[in-house]
């Protein structure tokens, strides 16, 4: 017989903030590795998804693949969970970055939580003042859980969906 434990909190910290971002920091530097995205721009969206989480007004977010027409063929979702299920954490990794051609591009969309008391803060900043537009969607395809990023109740859960 086995027995599991479940915490109901849906608080966190901002060193687990941090502690997760560490391992999403990873898979986004892994694309300007690859020249698929300038450095400049990769550490913005890491502060961008950063402040995000910090402000608790985060439901998922995706680095989504566009090919040299523009079309989205594959999307990282990583979606935000912080009821605390005891699990443990994967390492970052796992992303073939030489899997996709050199024309490649990546594009960063967040879904901000509109039941966050943070919602309209958040979404003010991002359109005001870090350049972000309003007229990005998720990718709808076939998913497949790849990696869970823990730090005691937050986790960022690592999806693939591909068209």
């Amino acid at each position: 017989m086995s027995t599991y434990t479940f915490s109901g909190t849906d608080t966190y910290s901002v060193a687990d903030v941090k502690a997760v971002m560490q391992n999403t920091y990873e898979d986004i530097i892994g694309f300007a590795n690859r020249q698929i995205i300038e450095y400049g721009n990769a550490e913005s969206w890491i502060e961008d998804l950063t402040y995000i989480l910090n402000k608790k007004a985060m439901k998922s977010f995706e680095l989504q693949l566009y090919n040299s027409s523009g079309q989205r063929f594959k999307s990282y979702r990583y979606d935000v969970s912080t009821w605390g299920l005891i699990t443990s954490g994967d390492k970052s990794g796992g992303i073939n970055y030489f899997d996709f051609p050199a024309s490649t591009k990546v594009g960063l969309f967040a879904q901000l939580d509109k039941e966050s008391p943070n919602y309209q803060t958040v979404l003010k900043e991002l359109t005001d003042n870090r350049g972000w537009g309003t007229n990005g969607s998720a990718m709808d395809g076939s998913t497949t859980r790849e990696r869970n990023y823990v730090s005691n109740s937050l986790q960022l859960s690592r999806s693939v969906i591909t068209k």
